[in-house]
């Protein structure tokens, strides 16, 4: 439900910012150019992102004879990471290859970006720069996150034993970045756009949590705690909290990503 509800609020700023956009583009025509000299509008989906379980869609506006409009919407559904069986013997380690399937992630993200195009033709086709802002959130979630509880007894025997708990968090991070780009419109209604490359750096914060069905012993939290503190998170600085009831580790930092892809699109 967590998941419907945060894709239907970033549909609805979407639709807001496209009929924003529309409104400043339609008056923008009308002082730079004829509605029917070139393709205003073009919707696209990004093919390459397709085996990755990522649903990557695109509305681009043009709103003067070089300059355009896009805003996306980026969907994973929630699963195990996509592809990891192709990846399996790039893994050394078969304990991070278990951990890594024992874990479910998510992630929905907008990104609203001004493109400016360099190409030799009017309208949106040829070489292009676009700064993009985008807001995103991602799901992270463990069925079983081990962590072992190690004692010694009186007569000096050492017993350790390994319990699990269902810990369910999120990332949201914020990143601004520099796409480049080029676009080809191939016969009368498909373009073919390529995002060559799209660096981009910001900050992220989040939190991860999960509650015990029965009461953690100090023990028990310690060696918890200690599992949570070595649970390593690219980019993000970790504090983890455990009590009787559960555990809670919190993230923040910086965080960057890099954008690419090759989308189809069709024009209306």
């Amino acid at each position: 439900m967590k998941l419907l509800a945060s894709w239907k609020s970033f549909i609805a700023v979407a639709l807001a910012v496209i009929v924003a956009q529309n409104l400043v583009a339609q008056q923008i025509q009308s002082y730079s150019m004829p509605a029917d000299d070139y393709d205003a509008n073009i919707v696209k989906l990004n093919a390459l992102a397709l085996p990755f379980r990522n649903i990557s869609l695109q509305y681009e506006r043009l709103v003067s004879r070089k300059i355009s409009v896009a805003v996306g919407l980026r969907m994973i559904p929630k699963g195990n990471f996509p592809m990891l069986d192709a990846f399996e013997s790039y893994i050394d380690d078969a304990e991070t290859f278990d951990e890594l399937q024992n874990i479910r992630v998510s992630n929905q993200a907008i990104t609203i970006e001004p493109r400016f195009y360099f190409g030799r033709h009017d309208g949106p086709r040829g070489f292009y720069i676009a700064p993009y802002g985008r807001y995103s959130t991602y799901g992270l979630g463990f069925r079983q996150f081990e962590y072992t509880v190690e004692e010694e007894d009186e007569a000096g025997y050492y017993q350790a034993e390994t319990h699990t708990m269902a810990l369910e968090g999120r990332i949201s991070g914020i990143t601004g970045g520099l796409l480049f780009g080029s676009q080809w419109r191939i016969g009368r209604w498909v373009y073919l756009d390529w995002w060559i490359l799209g660096p981009a750096y910001g900050a992220a914060n989040g939190k991860l949590s999960g509650s015990s069905s029965m009461p953690l012993d100090p023990k028990a939290q310690t060696a918890l705690e200690e599992e949570l503190e070595n649970l390593e998170i690219p980019m993000l600085d970790t504090e983890a909290h455990v009590d009787s009831k559960g555990a809670k580790l919190d993230m923040k930092g910086p965080w960057a990503g890099i954008r690419t892809g090759l989308a189809v699109g069709i024009r209306f």
